[in-house]
C-alpha cells in the first residue's frame, strides 16, 4: 500500500480567514470574503505566542488555558501574543466548509478581539449553551507605536444555540458535512 499524507485537497486542512488591517477587509484562500455577521466561538478561543515568518507557516506556542499563559519562546524572531478562534458563517464561507479559523497576532485584530471578548464575557453567563452572533461593521484607524493599523469593529448582536458545525471543526481539520444545519432561524444571514 502506498503512503498517503493527505495533502491533496481532500479536506485535510483547516479552512482559515484573515483580517486585512490595511484594507479593513477579510480574505481566505480563495480571495475576498464578505463577513458582515457570523458566529464567533469565543467559548473555545485559544491564546498564545505566535511567530509569523515571510513565506512560512506561523509557529504557535499555545497557552495551557486563558488563565495560564505560556512563557515567551526563546530564539530568533518577533514572537507576539495572538489568538485562534473559529468563526461559523455559511454566507461568508459556503455550505461545504462553513467554519474557518481566524488566527493572528496582528495589533489591530488583537485589540478588536479583546474588546469583543470583554463584551462576550460580561453576557455569557446569561446565555448558557449559546454562542454569540457577531457583526463586523468596519474598522477604526489607530496609531500603534510608530505605525498604524485598523481595529475591526466587532459587536455581539444576538445569541443562538451552538451550531453542530463548531463541534465538528474543533482542531481536527476534518471536513464539515453540509447536511448538518445550525440551530438558527431561516432569517439569519450567516
Amino acid at each position: 500500500m502506498p503512503l498517503s499524507f493527505g495533502n491533496g485537497g481532500t479536506g485535510n486542512y483547516k479552512p482559515y480567514v484573515k483580517y486585512m488591517a490595511s484594507t479593513s477587509s477579510w480574505e481566505n484562500r480563495d480571495g475576498a470574503v464578505k463577513l458582515s455577521k457570523a458566529v464567533f466561538d469565543l467559548a473555545q478561543i485559544k491564546t498564545g505566542w505566535c511567530l509569523f515568518t515571510e513565506g512560512g507557516a506561523p509557529e504557535w506556542v499555545m497557552d495551557a488555558s486563558l488563565e495560564a499563559p505560556a512563557a515567551r519562546p526563546d530564539g530568533e524572531g518577533q514572537w507576539k501574543r495572538g489568538f485562534k478562534v473559529n468563526i461559523f458563517s455559511k454566507s461568508a464561507f459556503g455550505d461545504e466548509e462553513p467554519v474557518a479559523e481566524w488566527a493572528t497576532n496582528g495589533a489591530g485584530a488583537t485589540m478588536g478581539i479583546q474588546s469583543l471578548y470583554g463584551e462576550y464575557e460580561a453576557a455569557s453567563a446569561d446565555h448558557a449553551g449559546q454562542v454569540p452572533v457577531v457583526e463586523f461593521s468596519g474598522a477604526v484607524p489607530t496609531k500603534v507605536g510608530k505605525g498604524s493599523t485598523t481595529i475591526p469593529t466587532l459587536k455581539v448582536v444576538s445569541w443562538i444555540d451552538r451550531p453542530a458545525e463548531l463541534d465538528d471543526s474543533a482542531d481536527s481539520g476534518a471536513s464539515i458535512t453540509p447536511e448538518t444545519q445550525p440551530a438558527a432561524s431561516a432569517d439569519d444571514e450567516f
